[in-house]
């Protein structure tokens, strides 16, 4: 019985992880169509412990002027936990431009994941 609850939930958690990870392709497959394209990004750690920034670029590939751009991201410790979330925001993107994000990243932050981007 310990053995199939213990199978039960490694599934379960491989299906959840797999959602989560779905769900950034798709918020990244979204942006690609409204003209944004996220280039690389990391977590930059500060002097100071828990000031965190996740930091990247971010550019607009489109045609048009995006008004607002918003980028969030999970936040993990070195065990994987999940620890929070990070966000940044731009206004009046131009089309070709590319923008430097810096997403404050509080507590002790190893990794960052793509959560969402929503551009208008």
């Amino acid at each position: 019985m310990f053995k199939n609850t213990m199978n039960s939930r490694r599934t379960l958690l491989f299906v959840l992880l797999g959602l989560g990870l779905m769900s950034s392709v798709a918020h990244a497959a979204a942006s690609s169509r409204q003209g944004v394209r996220v280039g690389s990004y990391r977590v930059e750690r500060d002097v100071t412990p828990g000031r965190n920034k996740v930091v990247g670029t971010l550019t607009n590939t489109g045609q048009g002027r995006v008004h607002v751009v918003r980028i969030s991201f999970s936040l993990f410790d070195a065990k994987g936990r999940a620890v929070g979330r990070a966000t940044d925001e731009v206004h009046d993107l131009a089309p070709g431009q590319t923008w430097k994000f810096h997403a404050l990243a509080r507590g002790n932050v190893s990794r960052a994941r793509l959560l969402r981007l929503d551009a208008e």
